[in-house]
């Protein structure tokens, strides 16, 4: 792969080593692999990385949005995130029946985008460099990683969708959202579909609950994008054990029913990872 020696996107780069500072990577190393980029720009509904995939890659996010998808099986996929600009993706893989490696997750692009793409065998050689060591620190940075993530999906597959949907819209708002004088805006847009296929029921189900939010001054509707309003409560962070059985709203018995079909259904066969 030769060198990129562009630095047009200082920001996005910046934010890049941060990330990679946090996985406890050598600040020559992180150089490295950004000098040995290739910018890939993509238009709406292209596929970045699909299932199966040998190429080699992962990919970080410079501008745009892309949802990120889990197959399921039976020739059915999962919108498991949406991830946006300062995101790593394409990096979970498994082991195929001829002893290569294939990516386990689609990754196709909701706006147009443009991707950093960084070879995954540079990065092997670059990492079979440092000393024992610093490998060590990498790896329990890695483990904090994919137990947060696994705490965090076996946590929201235990509560109600209500509670489910606010978690799924916070994330969304800390990672993807601009506050304004109003609250915080999502900048991508949501359509139905992407918010069932997130929280695991069926589409009539958001639409209720988003009606629930809405009445009650939580959420409100901007033309294609939605808006968390003042209303809603950051700090009660539904996806912590102590805190995800307080009673918040009545349940009603048609939302725990479909809660337990669709956990049952849709999340069963989901791969508790992040992505």
């Amino acid at each position: 792969m030769k060198p990129n020696p562009s630095r047009q996107n200082g920001d996005a780069f910046a934010n890049l080593r941060a990330t990679l500072s946090r996985l406890n990577l050598p600040p020559d190393l992180i150089d490295d692999l950004i000098e040995r980029h290739i910018t890939v720009n993509f238009e709406k509904g292209a596929w970045a990385f699909s299932e199966g995939n040998t190429d080699g890659m992962l990919a970080y996010i410079i501008s745009g949005y892309v949802n990120v998808y889990c197959p399921v099986g039976d020739g059915n996929r999962t919108l498991v995130r949406m991830a946006g600009p300062g995101e790593i993706i394409g990096y979970p893989e498994y082991v195929d029946e001829k002893g290569r490696t294939a990516r386990m997750f689609e990754a196709q692009v909701a706006s147009k985008c443009t991707l950093a793409l960084v070879s995954r065998d540079h990065l092997t050689r670059l990492l079979a460099g440092l000393p024992a060591d610093r490998l060590i620190t990498i790896l329990t940075a890695l483990n904090t990683f994919w137990s947060k993530n696994l705490w965090f999906f076996t946590t929201l597959l235990s509560l109600p969708l209500f509670d489910r949907l606010t978690i799924v819209l916070s994330d969304l708002a800390k990672r993807l959202g601009v506050r304004d004088s109003q609250g915080i805006v999502l900048i991508p847009e949501f359509y139905h579909d992407d918010l069932a296929e997130m929280i695991g029921c069926s589409r009539p189900m958001i639409s209720r609950l988003i009606g629930q939010m809405t009445e009650s001054g939580q959420l409100a509707r901007r033309g294609k994008q939605y808006v968390l309003l003042k209303k809603w409560d950051f700090d009660n962070n539904l996806c912590v054990p102590e805190k995800s059985r307080e009673v918040r709203r009545p349940v009603t018995g048609l939302e725990s029913a479909s809660s337990r079909s669709s956990s049952a259904s849709r999340f069963q066969r989901t791969p508790q990872v992040a992505l």
